[in-house]
């Protein structure tokens, strides 16, 4: 339960057949303004904390759904933040990377320093969190709204001021969640795909489904893993990040419409055969290595500090979440009062004069602005067959996550990979921004050397330098479900 960010949800009811999307995403603070960050971090520190929204959202959806008393659902968790956790091999290495600046900052040393010996806390350790145990008792007996309109409000908003937050008490009681359409994919003639519409991605994971399907596949020009076929995989990755530049939270201009309905370049993305025409522009025999030509319009979100959890209920309706902090730890901040890691979620909108990480000006569809929710990478998804769940998938990773998500349902669904493989599988990347393939170490090196040739640029990257790491769950050939966790990443899976 990430207290201090939001999620995204993507929700299967086999009861009513429905799918639906809860949309607890963070929102920018009413004392917000576009030129807050002109002379200020909007990484590091208070003032790039963005209002959270995750308890509210599981209390919206304990609201519709939960069966069970609400305080049963968060007793588990307080119980063990109080009586600890393992350091994994996972934990152990991120808190290694960033020990220095956990140690300088006091509220982060409080948590995960050692205090025998002055170091962060190592692989193997047993960690406790006596804090966050305490806030959590807070929260299984208020319900809710102990931290929007209860009596944990106000220690939270002394927290991130103390930061140097602009986030208020009214902040906290006014942020509203909201329920959602669907963006809706057919896969093939038997699968749909159902994924977030904005502040998520999902109508950028069916721009790149829509333009693949058909084109590379078996009995056309670009068989599966072949030279060609990732020579499109590509090209189709860098149109869909140049049209990913043009979205934004929908109520931008119209704060009155929370009902959050599809825009129309989330409904053209999400068209077949508009995604099908881009195919014509697409050269097989070369690239194009400059952005304009693909149609970006700069900047874009990159969340790090992203969860993925996949749920199938015995009832057979399913849950695709993925909740975030945005980086990893956040802002590198934490309520030492509460014991909440703080969000720096302000980083994912489009920042005035200020050029992107690759030299590029801000995007207008995602500028900051009071009230309203940076754009997200965040996909969490589910393909459904004659109204049963057949993939249910997600990922954590920043903006490979729309990538991988989209390679992993062509895999798992039109290409008949089992699940295993689609997760672990050697993986590319492409978001036109930097001009460059990105790619695993033990990706074929026969397709990179094609790329190569065709004008690509490429760069190796370690399996443990932010590729998605998926979450998924998938039928097998004798339609029992399959869960697979990404080694990328320590995951677990559970049953009964």
């Amino acid at each position: 339960m990430g207290l201090g960010g939001g999620f995204l949800m993507t929700i299967y009811n086999a009861t009513t057949g429905q799918v639906s999307v809860l949309n607890a995403r963070e929102r920018a603070p009413l004392k917000a303004h576009k030129n807050m960050f002109e002379n200020a971090s909007s990484t590091v520190g208070g003032l790039a904390v963005a209002v959270p929204g995750e308890l509210r959202g599981y209390g919206e959806l304990h609201r519709r759904y939960g069966r069970l008393p609400w305080a049963d659902l968060v007793r588990p968790t307080a119980d063990l933040c109080r009586h600890g956790h393992r350091i994994t091999e996972y934990m152990g290495r991120v808190l290694g990377t960033h020990s220095d600046r956990i140690k300088a900052e006091p509220s982060m040393r409080e948590a995960y320093v050692n205090p025998e010996t002055g170091e962060v806390w190592q692989q193997g350790d047993i960690v406790r969190h006596p804090t966050l145990a305490r806030t959590l008792d807070i929260i299984a007996k208020e319900g809710p709204e102990a931290i929007h309109n209860g009596s944990l409000t106000a220690l939270l908003v002394q927290d991130i001021q103390g930061h140097g937050g602009i986030i208020t008490e009214e902040d906290l009681r006014n942020y509203k969640v909201v329920w959602q359409e669907p963006i809706e994919v057919p896969v093939t003639d038997q699968h749909t795909l159902y994924s977030v519409p904005l502040p998520g991605t999902g109508s950028v994971l069916a721009f790149m489904l829509n333009m693949l399907r058909g084109w590379v596949e078996e009995g056309t020009e670009a068989p599966p893993d072949s030279n060609l076929y990732w020579h499109r995989v590509v090209e189709t990755f860098k149109y869909a990040y140049g049209k990913r530049t043009g979205l934004g939270d929908p109520t931008r201009y119209d704060k009155s419409n929370l009902t959050y309905s599809i825009t129309e370049l989330e409904r053209n993305l999400s068209t077949p055969s508009w995604a099908a025409a881009y195919r014509d522009l697409v050269d097989d025999d070369q690239t194009v290595n400059d952005w304009r030509h693909y149609g970006g319009d700069f900047e874009g979100a990159n969340d790090h500090g992203t969860a993925q959890i996949v749920v199938v209920a015995p009832d057979g309706s399913a849950v695709s979440v993925t909740s975030t902090v945005n980086y990893i730890w956040g802002c590198q901040r934490r309520s030492s009062k509460l014991g909440i890691i703080l969000n720096n979620e302000m980083d994912d909108f489009a920042i005035p004069n200020r050029k992107s990480t690759y030299g590029l000006p801000p995007s207008p569809a995602n500028m900051l602005e009071p009230g309203l929710q940076p754009l997200s990478s965040m996909v969490p998804s589910i393909v459904l067959r004659n109204g049963t769940v057949e993939l249910l998938l997600g990922a954590a990773g920043g903006t490979k996550i729309t990538t991988q998500v989209a390679l992993a349902v062509r895999k798992a669904i039109i290409e008949g990979n089992d699940i295993p493989d689609t997760v672990q599988r050697p993986r590319l990347h492409h978001q036109l921004i930097p001009m460059e393939v990105e790619h695993e170490a033990d990706f074929s090196q026969s397709v990179i050397a094609s790329l190569r040739a065709r004008g690509h640029s490429t760069t190796e990257l370690a399996r443990t330098a932010g590729f998605a790491a998926m979450i998924v769950a998938g039928r097998d050939a004798d339609g029992y479900l399959v869960p697979q966790t990404d080694h990328r990443r320590v995951g677990s899976i559970d049953g009964f």
